[in-house]
């Protein structure tokens, strides 16, 4: 059993999508009453408190695993000392701390929802008056520390790693100063003055309350290491580009940068790039609960039952062959070697040309074998640089199964044997399959039987990931013989290569020549043997001093449909050979809410081209023209800087790939777009532009769970 927490709901009614919100608040078994609290109730919550104050000991999956376990104990609301901070505390060391960064005050703890958002929901069973009186303590301790812990961890030690030694040491151990300013104070008193709406607040849901802390508490830190860094150039020039690169940049960084002296032309161009980049913002905003949440627009409100039958969005494999290109290398290489060896039979001239000839198709024909055949490796997972994260599937070998990771990869205790009668079913993609930012029970893999049969689901999402992480965890699924995957994905790929455009050691050719030779199953055999195949080191400096041009990205945006094509298209031949049924899922968009990065220089893509296709779309929504209004929107995305949504041409690669392997595929993003009265974004169905809110993946289960049913089915 588990409870729904009606009290996190308090004082929002008035929004739309309350369900979302309750299905959010899905965590432990039901609270004791006062009468059934146990003898040793005091006892077990000082042991829980302990417990989650603690820093990580053991082996992480174990420790986690106790910590979840103690957030759903229902003794935390008997009488007792109060747990009120600890919950708080491990709502901002899990939400913003990282494993792998001490500190004396709060030990961080691995970026997981499990933690920090159960906390949450525990907190708001709590009574209003006793979240109150620990919200000092647990708030307010340790927040900038935490912050700088996060910042050092995702974008210092990346965008030092070509720096001097000297300048990384200094870097390493850079604090801040004791004044750096900060709003935790204010946070701390909205949550004793509404303990119930904050709460609720604080939750991603809710409307990430905690991020109107964190992101002065980042510009301010960003902006000091730049004011105490003017005696070293290269670490101006890195501050600067995470400046551009992370968007953390406010007014603090704003004004910092103009106090940064002419130091040289390199830096001087760095400087002048970041602050045209930011510009001249106001101060930050004071601290108040999100008025509507994220991902609500009023009068947009998601509809009861969708505009398409769930029939429109389900394409079912064709059935005809399709010639991979492992098999056309085989049979050209066939058809060249029989003409070679009839020219050199039959023509005594032609022979100098026959043997070159019959050569090259004895090594096609080799090539495609290595393929066919499964000799050769898939093709590499390696990261294409050091700096950008690759996560791979933590799969860790237990006496009588296998548990997976924590983190950017959902905590699960997988049994050697699976429950007869009951499919196993491996849910793979990025953060929109995780459920970056909800507790394991709300995100669609975990809620496909409550639409349906009842499935094993088994969440192998990675937050963050590519789809060189989506195949190598699929991979890893394959050796537990599971029932069918379902995969989702496509979000990173554009955003992750078009990113590459920042970086000074970009090299599109060497990118487009590395992709091509790993369609080689001999190219793939001998670098995995000689172990050849390993990411680039950054130089000196990582990021560029100028902007990427249009060329620059329309190439990397090539180069991701290509790695695409790749990663997945290897994955669905290494299901079919297994035999191992694959769902394939068009993740959906937030087309309303996308992050539009112009161009600089005038042209399409620049500031008046995407206002102009925005304001295109709003009227085509107005007249009640979804179509149009989509088709508008997603030509903004396509034109953009550097998209973070799906662009076109992955999703066109997306439904090719389906089409080729002959595996089921699923447009999550027109039923989406089909719960919308104006055809393009329902309300409360996203809180970004690709997250899906706890409504959102309630919506992709009941689109999901009978197309699983059907492809479960015994066939005849």
């Amino acid at each position: 059993m588990r409870r729904v927490v009606q009290a996190l709901s308090a004082g929002v009614v008035s929004h739309s999508g309350l369900l979302g919100v309750l299905v959010c608040a899905l965590a432990a078994p039901p609270a004791f009453s006062m009468a059934d609290c146990p003898a040793d109730s005091a006892e077990r919550i000082a042991r829980a408190i302990d417990t989650l104050d603690a820093p990580v000991r053991g082996p992480q999956h174990a420790d986690l695993a106790h910590r979840i376990a103690t957030l759903d104990d229902p003794v935390l609301g008997c009488p007792g000392p109060s747990p009120v901070s600890a919950l708080f505390r491990t709502f901002l060391r899990s939400r913003y701390g990282v494993a792998t960064t001490a500190s004396s005050t709060l030990p961080p703890l691995p970026e997981d929802p499990d933690l920090f958002e159960r906390a949450l929901v525990t907190l708001a069973t709590l009574p209003p008056e006793q979240v109150a009186a620990g919200a000092a303590e647990g708030l307010g301790t340790g927040l900038v520390e935490l912050t700088r812990a996060r910042l050092h961890h995702d974008w210092l030690v990346p965008a030092a790693q070509g720096l001097s030694t000297a300048d990384q040491r200094w870097l390493a151990s850079w604090r801040p100063p004791a004044d750096l300013p900060s709003a935790a104070h204010a946070l701390v008193e909205l949550v004793k003055a509404q303990p119930k709406r904050a709460c609720f607040a604080l939750t991603t849901g809710g409307g990430s309350l905690a991020h109107q802390v964190i992101q002065p508490i980042q510009d301010s830190l960003l902006a000091a290491i730049l004011d105490e860094s003017h005696e070293r150039p290269a670490v101006i020039r890195a501050i600067a580009g995470i400046a551009v690169d992370s968007g953390q940049g406010g007014p603090a960084v704003a004004t910092a940068l103009v106090r940064v002296p002419s130091l040289d032309d390199t830096t001087d161009q760095a400087v002048a790039r970041a602050r045209d980049h930011i510009g001249r913002p106001g101060p930050w905003p004071d601290v108040q609960l999100p008025d509507p949440p994220p991902g609500r627009i009023r009068g947009l409100e998601a509809l009861d039952t969708p505009t398409i039958a769930r029939s429109d969005a389900v394409w079912t494999p064709s059935g005809l062959p399709h010639l991979s290109s492992a098999w056309l290398r085989v049979l050209l290489g066939l058809a060249a070697a029989a003409g070679a060896a009839g020219l050199g039979i039959g023509r005594p001239r032609l022979r100098a040309v026959a043997g070159p000839v019959l050569g090259l198709s004895v090594l096609a024909l080799v090539d495609g074998l290595t393929i066919t055949c499964g000799l050769a490796p898939p093709a590499s997972d390696h990261p294409l640089f050091q700096f950008i994260a690759q996560s791979r599937v933590s799969l860790e070998r237990t006496a009588d199964g296998w548990t997976t990771g924590g983190g950017s990869m959902r905590l699960a205790s997988i049994s050697e044997r699976p429950t007869p009668g009951v499919p196993r079913v491996v849910f793979l993609g990025a953060s929109s399959v995780h459920g970056s930012h909800y507790v394991a029970e709300a995100a669609f893999p975990a809620r496909i039987s409550h639409h349906g049969p009842p499935i094993e689901a088994l969440n192998f999402g990675i937050g963050g990931t590519t789809s060189a992480g989506v195949a190598s965890a699929g991979r890893t699924a394959l050796t537990l013989q599971p029932d069918a995957l379902v995969v989702m994905y496509g979000h990173n790929e554009a955003a992750q290569f078009s990113r590459l455009a920042l970086y000074r050691h970009t090299s599109s050719t060497a990118l487009r020549t590395r992709l091509t030779l790993a369609n080689s199953g001999l190219y793939r055999l001998l670098s995995s043997a000689l172990a050849t195949d390993r990411p680039a080191a950054a130089p000196a400096d990582l990021y560029r001093s100028e902007d990427p041009t249009r060329d620059e990205v329309r190439d990397l945006s090539r180069l991701a449909v290509q790695h695409l094509r790749q990663q997945l298209g290897g994955l669905l031949t290494d299901a079919g050979r297994a035999g191992v049924p694959v769902v394939l899922v068009i993740p959906p968009t937030n087309l309303r809410f996308a992050h539009l990065q112009p161009f600089a220089t005038p042209g399409p893509g620049d500031a008046a081209d995407l206002n102009a296709l925005r304001t295109a779309a709003d009227e085509a929504a107005a007249r009640g023209d979804g179509p149009a209004a989509r088709a508008h929107l997603q030509a903004a995305i396509d034109r953009s800087a550097s998209p973070r949504e799906l662009v076109t041409p992955i999703r066109a690669a997306l439904v090719e790939l389906g089409d080729q392997h002959g595996v089921v595929t699923v447009d999550a993003a027109a039923w989406m777009s089909a719960h919308a009265p104006d055809g393009v974004t329902p309300s409360g169905f996203f809180w970004d532009d690709v997250h899906p809110t706890a409504e959102g993946h309630d919506a992709l289960a009941r689109l999901l769970a009978p197309v699983l049913q059907d492809v479960l089915a015994p066939q005849p």
